[in-house]
């Protein structure tokens, strides 16, 4: 059985300035891969990423096939307190969603 992934959070105050780093959980499939079959593997990626902070949205990410499997994401947003409410959406080229949210620290 393997390890399952799952969208983590974390956030931080630091020195004024928040400290957001996220991990989502996707295979980021470019379309170009095969199987053990030899059969291409449909593309599955994330193309955007947004973030809001106490509801008002920050910052978007768009993402295309060169991101890497579940990707890594650090960014400091301006300003912020402790108590602040961080949420991120993904959604992938298929539809597929993800959310995670977690309070700043």
């Amino acid at each position: 059985m393997g390890l399952v992934v799952k969208d983590r959070i974390r956030a931080k105050l630091k020195t004024d300035d928040t400290n957001v780093r996220v991990l989502l959980a996707h295979p980021m499939h470019t379309g170009r891969a095969k199987n053990e079959a030899e059969e291409l593997i449909p593309a599955e990626f994330i193309q955007d990423i947004r973030c809001w902070r106490n509801g008002e949205e920050v910052l978007t990410i768009k993402c295309g096939t060169a991101t890497a499997k579940n990707p890594y994401f650090s960014f400091q947003l301006v300003g912020g307190q402790q108590g602040d409410k961080i949420s991120i959406r993904w959604v992938d080229n298929l539809g597929a969603k993800g959310t995670v949210e977690t309070i700043v620290k």
